[in-house]
């Protein structure tokens, strides 16, 4: 059973004037805010080879294992779960001193485009905890994950993420911080996309593309031929 093609009030891609600010080992990230904004806006992308398309859907139930390549997450927790394409979490980072690591719980949808097997990954912060005396609580976060399949075998990533990091921290020191999150993130998944716990496990959040192994398509009609 593949995600929805749609969920009500998912966050939704904005229009933007992009900036590019790094081009670096095959990761683009872009920011779409001035210095002095309380709103942080970047985004990342880059071209990953990935054997296998159904692997996403592994991946991101592995909350130790997506902490451990976004890059200045030190945990996230479930926390709610109402449905396999709608989850709650918790996330906390962990950011260079003297700056206080920050906490957030996060909505976190799953989408597909039924025509481009695009799965996207919204999500928003929503309030369901007391602050924690160790963290400053993240007063917004919203943004997406996406996976869009180029052919077989390679996907193009994308990460967006819209952030008011909240307490005192210095316009540099947040661009900078949040410059890091998307190139670091990118170059690190790039490197365990294809860890191998992860080949060949279907949880049937989303449709495989054509050409894809685990396509049920093209598996169906070799089956009709024999």
């Amino acid at each position: 059973m593949g995600a929805p093609s749609a969920l009500a009030g998912t966050p939704q891609a904005e229009a933007r004037d992009w900036v590019l600010i790094t081009d670096k080992d095959g990761v683009k990230v872009y920011r779409a805010h001035t210095d002095d904004s309380p709103i942080k806006t970047f985004r990342g992308e880059t071209d990953v080879s990935l054997e296998d398309f159904r692997s996403i859907g592994a991946i991101m139930d592995d909350y130790d294992f997506v902490s451990s390549w976004l890059h200045m997450v030190s945990e996230i927790e479930g926390f709610k779960r109402p449905s396999p394409h709608r989850r709650e979490v918790w996330l906390t980072t962990r950011l260079p001193w003297p700056v206080a690591d920050r906490d957030v719980v996060l909505e976190v949808l799953m989408e597909q485009d039924p025509e481009t097997y695009t799965v996207r990954m919204p999500f928003r912060q929503v309030v369901r905890i007391p602050d924690k005396d160790k963290y400053v609580r993240v007063p917004r976060m919203d943004g997406y994950l996406e996976f869009a399949p180029i052919e077989p075998g390679r996907i193009h990533l994308t990460i967006e993420v819209i952030l008011d990091p909240g307490g005192r921290l210095p316009a540099w020191l947040a661009n900078l911080i949040l410059r890091d999150i998307p190139y670091f993130s990118l170059k690190s998944f790039r490197n365990v996309a294809n860890t191998e716990r992860y080949q060949g496990v279907d949880l049937g959040y989303f449709d495989v593309p054509p050409g894809w192994p685990g396509n049920n398509n093209e598996m169906s009609a070799v089956a009709a031929a024999k």
